[in-house]
């Protein structure tokens, strides 16, 4: 098991290096900067501390996008910010100062859950189907369900992990462009250097390492639709260009002078509030307004105290037919449990937090397979 240590502190990062090289292969980093250059998908698991110089964990582990399992470590003085990380679906996070065994029983954790998952990869479903007891989650589905038929702009807005993507698939599946392209872009994951090029592509010859023509995003997504997540992210001298496109509904690659006609329905989505970054002069008000056609609210998971029970068994009931588990059930004590959390990361937090119970339990759930009580 290949294992990325993010740690300034070079005492504490040399010795975690000591204690777990016996059973793992350990690579260390000082930063979150120097990490991202050289992580791969050779690693497994990456273990990060909260507190660093020039890119601290949360915003290092936003800009890996979920495609490492991360443990988290935290002094008590920034026990607060990991609540963050939940958010963005950090697996587990470790006060300290720690036992080594704790942070083992968390990499084994990691471990189990990892080679689970591998033996059935081409069996996992990935539509999530949406639960909706309670009155705001229907009012918000009735509202997309109206929206859908249109092409006007939405703005989706709610917490990190209440599910943007979801309800933008959602009005995609439910409109009259449903059998074209769905394609999404996480503003925040990419570099700003190339934002630009991704959105927009380039022709050969545009810059020194353009060797080929490339297609954007936006082209990628003609006919369908285009959904940029966590919009607030963009950079400000490129909001001018999606102005364009959205008005004038035509693009040039990179280093074209030819105009590309586009037929898009665009989804936009941010957990900030959009109003303070146009007073801070980070967000163009011309385009929040073309943007924010039909703004739409998704609640946090917190106020769908009726759906919390009936999304857990949904995702039990997956887990156990995708990783051929035999048949599990939630006891009396761990409803309750999952009743009386918070949800600070919302459906992202209670999946990953039900996909572990059930890979990890016995036949019946008990409260000891759920771990909030390190989350708290």
């Amino acid at each position: 098991m290949k294992i990325a240590i993010v740690e300034d502190d070079i005492n504490m990062r040399k010795s975690l290096e000591l204690a777990l090289s016996d059973d793992y292969e350990i690579v260390t980093f000082r930063n979150g900067i120097e990490a991202l250059k050289k992580l791969d998908d050779s690693f497994d698991l990456v273990i990060t501390d909260i507190t660093m110089p020039r890119m601290d964990g949360i915003e290092f582990v936003k800009k890996l996008n979920g495609k490492f399992e991360v443990i988290m470590m935290t002094g008590n003085a920034t026990l607060n910010r990991a609540i963050d990380s939940i958010r963005l679906g950090v697996k587990d996070f470790i006060t300290k100062p720690f036992e080594i065994e704790t942070l083992i029983e968390a990499i084994e954790r990691s471990r189990v859950i990892r080679e689970k998952s591998k033996q059935q990869t081409s069996k996992i479903e990935t539509k999530r189907e949406f639960i909706a007891n309670s009155n705001s989650i229907k009012q918000a589905l009735d509202i997309a369900l109206k929206v859908a038929k249109t092409d006007a702009t939405v703005l989706l807005l709610g917490e990190s992990g209440v599910g943007k993507e979801e309800f933008a698939n959602f009005i995609h599946k439910n409109s009259n462009r449903a059998k074209q392209p769905f394609v999404a872009i996480n503003m925040s994951a990419i570099p700003e250097n190339l934002v630009e090029s991704e959105l927009f592509g380039y022709e050969k010859g545009a810059f020194t390492d353009a060797v080929n023509q490339k297609i954007g995003l936006f082209e990628s997504a003609n006919g369908g639709t285009l959904f940029l997540d966590e919009i607030a992210e963009m950079p400000y001298h490129l909001q001018a260009k999606l102005l364009r496109v959205l008005q004038e509904k035509e693009m040039f690659r990179l280093g074209g002078t030819k105009p590309i006609k586009l037929d898009i329905r665009v989804i936009s989505a941010t957990n900030k509030n959009l109003k303070n970054f146009i007073e801070e002069g980070r967000f163009r008000e011309d385009l929040f307004y073309r943007l924010n056609t039909i703004p739409l609210n998704i609640p946090p998971l917190r106020e769908r105290k009726d759906d919390i029970i009936p999304i857990s068994e949904m995702i039990l009931n997956r887990v156990t037919k995708n990783y051929n588990l035999d048949d599990k059930i939630l006891s009396d004590e761990v409803k309750n449990e999952l009743l009386s959390y918070e949800w600070p990361g919302n459906v992202r937090e209670l999946i990953s937090v039900i996909e572990r119970a059930v890979i990890l339990s016995d036949k019946v759930i008990t409260k000891k397979d759920l771990f909030l009580d390190s989350r708290r």
